[in-house]
């Protein structure tokens, strides 16, 4: 087991009224597999991304939990371990490249200002490695392109800057938080064939976060789906694709465009209602609300994952296949 993460709880505004974020959550990661945390905005999926690495800043905190890489405790390294961790260990690609890149600086300073505090090397072999580096991922011409600054570059150049920057230290896990955000499709597509490639090529396991079920389906081998601040369902990307259990997930699923000829009028599912806002918590099932089949049994559910299968879990005790034709979503015509 590569990495485990138990009980994370992240917390918003004073302690003795805190705004809960992320609400018991664990899960594992293999060594080579690729873990994708799926779910809507605010589902607190970046922050439990990033509590990996300890990175959660004021106004929010790390309330609860513990995060274990390789037998050591994440939550308890010194400044000095975490800054080597970081370095070495785990690589992270944030979800916007031009505000993750210093705009003042070149691309090719900052990777190689990356190459030397990580490696120790001189500014010469730096400079070498970064081209090369940039060179892997897949940017053309990458000696005249070392001398770009973020702006004079294209928004999938910049995440492939980004993935350069997050390998440089050869890590055995890599963090990706929404790295195909507001970029076109042809450009997502060769993102995510440079994830898979780099991923063979380290070695590495990955953590992809997504709101995106086809991206999720054509990287990963294992699926979390996060929900308000929760993980609601879990299993590989099969078994949640073909055999949904919880409401949710059917709801994520359903909403998913679908190609159609031209010129037709199609309809497309939209789950009701809002995700629940912090700092309001209710007894049971945190997606009630929104849930057509809920019942009075619902209130005292108690959010924890039961088997659905072999290796798939739900945290809803009912096989809401059977309960009837009961509407899951509203339908929103759409041209």
């Amino acid at each position: 087991m590569l990495l485990t993460v138990e009980h994370l709880g992240i917390e918003f505004g004073p302690t003795n009224s805190p705004l809960v974020a992320v609400h018991d959550v664990g899960f594992s990661i293999d060594s080579g597999e690729v873990l994708g945390l799926v779910g809507e905005s605010g589902s607190g999926k970046s922050l439990t991304s990033r509590a990996i690495t300890k990175l959660i800043g004021s106004p929010a905190r790390i309330a609860a939990g513990s995060v274990t890489f390789e037998g050591r405790d994440v939550f308890k390294m010194s400044p000095k371990e975490l800054r080597s961790f970081r370095a070495s260990n785990v690589g992270m690609i944030f979800q916007d490249p031009f505000t993750s890149l210093n705009p003042v600086f070149r691309v090719g300073a900052q990777l190689s200002e990356t190459l030397r505090l990580n490696k120790g090397i001189d500014r010469k072999q730096a400079r070498q490695r970064a081209i090369r580096m940039l060179e892997r991922v897949g940017i053309p011409r990458p000696e005249q392109h070392y001398l770009s600054y973020p702006h004079e570059l294209s928004g999938g150049m910049r995440q492939r800057v980004m993935i350069a920057l997050a390998t440089a230290g050869e890590p055995t896990l890599l963090v990706a938080d929404e790295p195909t955000t507001a970029l076109d499709v042809l450009t997502q597509k060769e993102i995510l064939l440079l994830l898979s490639e780099m991923r063979r090529e380290l070695g590495m396991s990955i953590l992809l976060v997504s709101h995106d079920f086809g991206v999720i389906a054509q990287m990963c081998d294992r699926v979390l789906v996060m929900y308000g601040g929760r993980i609601v369902e879990s299993g590989p990307v099969d078994s949640i694709y073909h055999h949904p259990r919880h409401p949710y997930t059917r709801g994520l699923l359903a909403s998913v465009p679908e190609l159609e000829s031209a010129n037709v009028f199609r309809r497309r599912a939209a789950l009701l209602g809002q995700p629940p806002e912090l700092g309001i918590l209710r007894p049971g099932c945190v997606f009630m609300s929104r849930c057509p089949h809920a019942q009075s049994e619902c209130h005292s559910v108690s959010m924890e994952l039961e088997p659905a299968g072999a290796i798939h879990t739900s945290a809803c005790p009912f096989e809401t296949t059977e309960l009837g034709t009961r509407v899951i979503l509203a339908e929103a015509e759409v041209e």
